[in-house]
């Protein structure tokens, strides 16, 4: 672990450049996104080794990488400027694409599963986390953690990492200062993004009751060191975020930007490119490309509106209240204000703020509708389950995670 005095020492050399980075003008809301999703037996529903795909997608020149778990994998996009989002939809189709070649070329039969929790009833075993250094220092951290309750069901904090899957968004802010502005605003759809983008009812060979269990688990395994970030007030600029990461204490980081990535919170700065970024991290992998698209349309959308007309933030209290009663409840949350009708109002915005950008929404539709329907991913995932179940968990899935696949393979959007 890193002396102190280094990692002070990397926060005021960074804290040196956003002074110098002040007025520089950097291209706005350039979007990349990474994509993490599990591979499954086909027909015992066991995890399914990830290495064999990842290498072969790597050969097609794809950005994939290892994750947490042996079963996961990870696949990146470059960065693309706003006016060509709609591109990044036809880069996830082809990727799919080239991922179904992938799993047939391993010659087994394994199906991809683009669900915010690994739904196999063999997801807590040991012996699945990927053999890497800092994933091994980091199974033998939690290993010392207190385990999770959840519905009466007990798990590991261990377990949990290599059975969740999200998509996280990485947006550029033009400068310093815009960049803090957009995690401030960000913070302000967590509970939205939480309500509309749920997909992780379905875990580990059963339906829990909770609207995003992936989120409650995960932030129970990492010790506060996950969940909505733990600043006591808004941003006034980076160097307010550079203080919160070197406040925590490290868990296995050596320097300053092994702390900032060893923050799971839902929306973290990014200071380890030339550009300054902000990464949203809250959402539950979705399970079509058209979906993500509604999200990055969300957040590009909203923040547009929210930053340009200076809308006043909610109190931090009230959003941490929110986003708790959110993941447990859903659209039948019970907090001070109407969460649906908060996340109606965002989505709204979020269509004014694209066309003052000169972008035509072409997937935000697919939000509005579940909002209007109340139902999510999460939602269909639980209700095939109930519906399909023979007294067979293994067979059930199968038949659950082959009807996910359909829609992610021809990209149809559920509502």
């Amino acid at each position: 672990m890193a002396h102190p005095k280094k990692i002070y020492a990397q926060a005021d050399e960074l804290k040196a450049r956003v002074k110098r980075h002040a007025r520089r003008r950097d291209e706005t809301f350039r979007v990349g996104v990474e994509i993490e999703m599990c591979l499954l037996d086909g027909k015992d529903g066991r995890p399914a080794n990830a290495a064999p795909v990842i290498e072969c997608l790597s050969r097609r020149h794809h950005q994939i990488d290892y994750e947490y778990g042996k079963c996961q994998l990870e696949f990146k996009t470059d960065p693309v400027s706003m006016d060509k989002i709609e591109g990044l939809n036809l880069q996830f189709e082809e990727f799919i694409e080239h991922l179904e070649k992938a799993v047939r070329k391993a010659g087994k039969d394994v199906v991809p599963v683009f669900l915010g929790a690994n739904p196999s009833p063999f997801a807590l075993a040991d012996g699945l986390i990927t053999d890497r250094p800092r994933y091994a220092r980091l199974a033998h951290w939690q290993k010392k953690l207190p385990d999770i309750e959840m519905d009466g069901q007990k798990f590991k904090a261990v377990h949990v990492a290599p059975a969740i899957q999200g998509f996280h968004l990485h947006l550029q802010g033009k400068n310093p200062h815009f960049t803090a502005m957009m995690f401030n605003h960000i913070l302000n759809l967590v509970p939205s993004v939480i309500l509309l983008g749920a997909n992780s009812r379905l875990f580990a060979g059963r339906v829990f009751s909770l609207h995003e269990p992936r989120l409650f688990m995960y932030d129970q395994s990492e010790q506060q060191n996950s969940g909505f970030p733990g600043i006591p007030r808004y941003l006034a600029g980076v160097e307010d975020y550079i203080d919160y990461i070197i406040s925590r204490k490290p868990v296995i980081a050596k320097d300053y930007l092994e702390m900032e990535k060893e923050r799971h919170d839902d929306c973290r700065i990014r200071l380890n490119a030339s550009s300054y970024r902000v990464e949203a991290r809250v959402m539950s992998v979705q399970p079509t490309p058209r979906t993500m698209m509604a999200m990055i349309e969300f957040f590009i959308g909203y923040l547009q509106k929210s930053i340009h007309e200076e809308r006043e933030l909610r109190p931090l209290a009230a959003l941490r209240e929110e986003r708790q009663s959110v993941v447990r409840s859903g659209f039948n949350a019970k907090t001070h204000f109407d969460v649906v009708q908060t996340a109606k109002h965002q989505v709204e915005l979020a269509r004014k703020g694209l066309a003052d950008l000169g972008i035509k929404p072409a997937f935000l539709n697919i939000l509005e509708n579940r909002i209007e329907n109340r139902t999510t991913a999460g939602e269909y995932v639980a209700h095939l389950w109930q519906s399909k179940f023979n007294g067979s968990v293994e067979k059930t899935l199968a038949e659950v995670i082959a009807d996910v696949w359909e829609k992610t393979r021809n990209n149809r959007a559920i509502f």
